[in-house]
């Protein structure tokens, strides 16, 4: 990650997509441009562009990357706090 200028934080708080031309983007708007890769959902991820929708997407990110460890499907180590993950290297 650090290749990419992103630091350990950074990948723990949100995903990340880097396009053809090396840009990052992070969160609701890096998932939608990696399904844009899927030829079926396409056409609704420019739908996160539209006023409203992206608000609404971005909340939804951020909700769930802060309670994935609560929800169902989890793993243990969803619930690492930082420093325990950081030690594991």
């Amino acid at each position: 990650m650090s290749a990419l200028g992103l630091t350990d934080d950074d990948g723990m708080t949100q995903v990340w997509f880097v396009d053809e031309d090396g840009r990052l983007t992070g969160g609701a708007e890096a998932v939608n441009r990696a399904m844009r890769y899927c030829w079926w959902i396409r056409p609704f991820t420019y739908l996160y562009f539209l006023p409203g929708i992206r608000q609404l997407q971005d909340w939804a990110y951020r909700w769930v990357a802060e309670n994935r460890y609560r929800l169902p499907g989890s793993t243990p180590q969803c619930a690492l706090p930082s420093a325990e993950v950081n030690s594991k290297k």
